[in-house]
């Protein structure tokens, strides 16, 4: 269905700009191959990575509203995108609506998403932030069909660091800390998740801390019985 709809377009690569803030909005884009970050600038004038786009992701969706694109989109490596135009998407639905139905669901998922990402990065020391974006990246190459526990990550420690709103001394420290503490294994850029269970731990330590005091009660529940 899609398809038909589809444009290829020319490679994009890594460094060139998809489209500008405040730029007019016209297509969506769907990563086929590569990555891409959503920039924007602080109050200083400095720039800050607000996302990042992975393959089976599309860009453009935050821009329906407002008609145009909220974020700098830039190319974290050689990348393939199609080009879905959004007059010729709209034409389209009056006649199929399943075409209407998969556009609110894909909304909806990216909505549910970004409030997912904001609430899991608003709060939280640099250990657990470090240790929910390697699982959410894991999660996300996973729904691209790749590997969740062998993540090749197209954007430097630096963006990532920018992303979660820690500085790259701070970075360095924290994955030199889960290298030692076999939580992964790093080489550059290719990260393997090495204790799964111990990051989300790490990720959320009150649920953990929750779900053991549970089960510490339960004998007290059982001799009341």
């Amino acid at each position: 269905m899609l398809e038909r709809l589809a444009q290829p377009t020319p490679l994009l690569e890594r460094g060139a700009t998809l489209h500008h803030e405040g730029s007019a909005f016209e297509n969506l884009y769907v990563v086929q191959v590569g990555a891409l970050k959503g920039v924007t600038g602080d109050a200083g004038g400095n720039e800050v990575v607000a996302r990042f786009f992975l393959p089976g992701e599309i860009i453009g969706l935050d821009a329906i509203d407002r008609g145009r694109c909220t974020q700098h989109i830039v190319a974290l490596e050689t990348s393939a995108l199609c080009r879905i135009p959004y007059t010729l998407l709209l034409s389209q639905t009056a006649t199929l609506p399943t075409l209407t139905s998969w556009l609110l669901r894909r909304i909806s998922t990216e909505l549910f998403r970004e409030e997912e990402s904001r609430m899991a990065f608003a709060s939280g020391n640099g250990p657990q932030m470090l240790a929910r974006a390697l699982l959410d990246l894991g999660q996300r190459f996973a729904r691209g069909g790749l590997s969740a526990t062998r993540l090749r990550l197209p954007m430097t420690r630096y963006e990532l660091g920018s992303y979660l709103g820690l500085t790259p001394e701070t970075m360095s420290r924290l994955f030199r800390r889960f290298t030692r503490e076999r939580l992964i294994a790093a080489a550059r850029r290719e990260i393997e998740l090495l204790d799964v269970d111990g990051l989300r731990r790490l990720a959320s330590p009150s649920r953990e801390r929750r779900r053991t005091q549970q089960v510490q009660h339960l004998p007290h529940l059982a001799a009341r019985g």
